[in-house]
């Protein structure tokens, strides 16, 4: 984990991904960077844009979600279109997936594939159609009630509330799962339990 997976890995992208750099940072938490052109193209190989973008991958890769920052300034740096207005950081998923993914590790070239290529094939598709495809969450504190309501599969934020109490209270596994879902603790939401929880952490919605 670390330096030595992070170059290993880089090597196997840069077979699909040739002319990757290795930049420096300043970010301790996120000591590796990368930065190329990244060429959006459909299945039958038609150009649609080649945008310029840095990823920062964290000390402890390929755990912890990487950050996606725009240089190529195609798109508005605003909020509404999920790109800071300091830095150009982007937003690629909901909090709850960033979270899941990030404790179970995601590679380079899967991070490009899976989140970079597909955030500006969105990005384009916006510009065009005034909308993205696959419709987003919202920022800040509600886009967190959005992905819960995902989660728990409600839109009664009382129930969720409810759901989020029920959660730290000690279950066996065998018991039916605080959600209401009917299935056993074990085989619904003990292994979400702690990715619920980061997230969590950095709202307040108890």
């Amino acid at each position: 984990m670390g330096r030595e997976d992070f170059l290993k890995d880089l090597e196997l992208a840069k077979a699909e991904f040739p002319f990757m750099e290795i930049e420096p940072t300043v970010y301790s938490e996120y000591p590796f960077k990368i930065e190329d052109d990244f060429e959006i193209t459909d299945h039958e190989g038609s150009h649609y844009g080649t945008f310029r973008a840095a990823i920062l991958f964290p000390k402890t890769y390929p755990k912890r979600f990487p950050v996606l920052i725009d240089i190529s300034k195609e798109f508005p740096w605003e909020v509404d279109w999920h790109i800071s207005e300091k830095n150009g950081e982007c937003c690629v998923c909901g909090v709850i997936e960033k979270e899941e993914v990030g404790k179970k590790g995601i590679t380079i070239l899967d991070f490009i594939r899976h989140y970079v290529l597909r955030f500006y094939a969105n990005q384009l598709y916006r510009r065009k159609y005034g909308h993205y495809k696959n419709g987003e969450y919202a920022h800040y504190q509600e886009g967190v009630w959005e992905a819960l309501e995902e989660e728990f599969n409600t839109k009664d934020r009382d129930k969720i509330q409810r759901f989020l109490r029920e959660m730290r209270t000690k279950r066996g596994r065998n018991e039916v799962c605080f959600c209401g879902s009917g299935i056993k603790f074990k085989k619904c939401h003990l292994l979400r339990i702690n990715i619920i929880e980061s997230v969590m952490k950095k709202v307040s919605l108890i």
